[in-house]
């Protein structure tokens, strides 16, 4: 009897449920797509864009650590000799002005600086006041950039980018 008592309820939940039917199916087969897209877009976040062994990855850290550890010096005339700080930083954004003018072989430029005349007139101002090696070299550039001749770009380039040890970017052509 009890027994009988515990199948019909079961039974009336059961006939509820299937009336209701279109509803719950519904319902549940939003709650799956919604639970399977957002297990699958944590499952993405956190394992394949995050990867640490992913190429692009790798290739930068190596990329950084070359240039953290790279000791930079001025190639002139087969010698090299230490650069200063300033005078890096002088190479950096002379390099920078003339990717402006250049395409690369690889066409990989690292960082563009407009060449102004007021650029040009700070920067032969510290060059003047220098007491760096190829001061004459760096001021003819200068000279030439702020009078728009760009004619010797490609090797304007490559000098600076020789000195600052260029690995990536050498210049082919002019723009």
């Amino acid at each position: 009897m009890k027994l009988d008592r515990i199948g019909g309820k079961f039974i009336d939940a059961c006939e509820k449920l299937f009336d209701n039917r279109g509803r719950l199916i519904g319902i549940g087969s939003i709650l799956l797509v919604s639970i399977i897209i957002g297990i699958g877009g944590f499952y993405i976040s956190q394992h394949k864009l995050n990867k640490q062994n992913s190429p692009k990855i790798v290739q930068a850290v190596q990329i950084k650590q070359q240039l953290e550890t790279k000791q930079v010096v001025i190639k002139q005339n087969h010698n090299t000799q230490n650069i200063s700080d300033k005078e890096l930083v002088l190479y950096n954004t002379m390099h920078k002005m003339i990717n402006t003018k250049i395409v690369a072989e690889d066409g990989k430029i690292w960082g563009e600086v407009e060449i102004t005349d007021a650029k040009c007139d700070q920067l032969i101002n510290d060059v003047s006041k220098s007491g760096y090696p190829d001061k004459v070299v760096l001021l003819e550039f200068l000279t030439r950039w702020k009078n728009k001749d760009f004619k010797n770009g490609v090797g304007e380039h490559n000098y600076l980018w020789d000195g600052l040890n260029g690995t990536i970017g050498k210049a082919k052509s002019l723009r």
